[in-house]
């Protein structure tokens, strides 16, 4: 599968609902994300400016065109996550580890045993950033140590829960990092006028 079909399907997957949760009945990501189809998600602008006639215009970047930019899925890396979190046959349920493929624990300890032993947890919640949804990720060491990661993509409605499953990617460091943008510098790049 490549990545612009394994974005689209992990920015569709059903991450649940809780009735203590935020999002009414329909106010979930991926629940505003499955009217979409991929092509719609491939139409959709890089950016989009919110607020352009006020006093502070703010950029939403496109996660969707974020992520197809800037990172490579790797299938088989992936195959062998499900694998090592399935490897008594069992499902998450009744599994004697209590592993499953959307546990933080599970996928920190993998990316530890696979790639190395310094993981780093991100979440861009805890960060200014533009994009349209956010996303959780482990890396090995410091930024460029290592070009994998095990990334998983928010799509509930409040900060806490709602993750899809873990997949491994390979990423551009500079694009995949980049996750903020002030105005006036899209204002530059862009060559529009305020």
């Amino acid at each position: 599968m490549d990545t612009n079909q394994i974005i689209y399907k992990m920015l569709t997957e059903n991450t649940g609902i809780h009735m203590l949760d935020s999002g009414g009945a329909n106010g979930r990501h991926w629940q505003r994300n499955q009217n979409k189809t991929i092509k719609d998600f491939d139409k959709e602008d890089v950016y989009k400016v919110i607020d352009k006639d006020s006093d502070y215009p703010y950029l939403v970047k496109s996660l969707y065109h974020h992520l197809v930019d800037s990172c490579e899925y790797l299938e088989q890396e992936t195959n062998d996550f499900i694998k090592w979190v399935n490897e008594d046959q069992y499902d998450w349920a009744n599994n004697p580890n209590g592993r499953c493929a959307s546990s933080l624990c599970d996928i920190e300890e993998y990316m530890s045993l696979n790639y190395g032993n310094d993981t780093r947890i991100e979440y861009t919640y805890n960060y200014d950033n533009n994009l349209s949804q956010d996303i959780q990720f482990v890396s090995i060491g410091d930024t460029y140590d290592c070009d994998i990661v095990a990334l998983s993509i928010h799509n509930g409605a409040d900060a806490r829960g709602g993750f899809t499953d873990y997949k491994i990617f390979k990423i551009n460091h500079d694009l995949f990092h980049y996750i903020y943008e002030s105005y006036e510098d899209y204002l530059e790049w862009s060559g529009e006028v305020a």
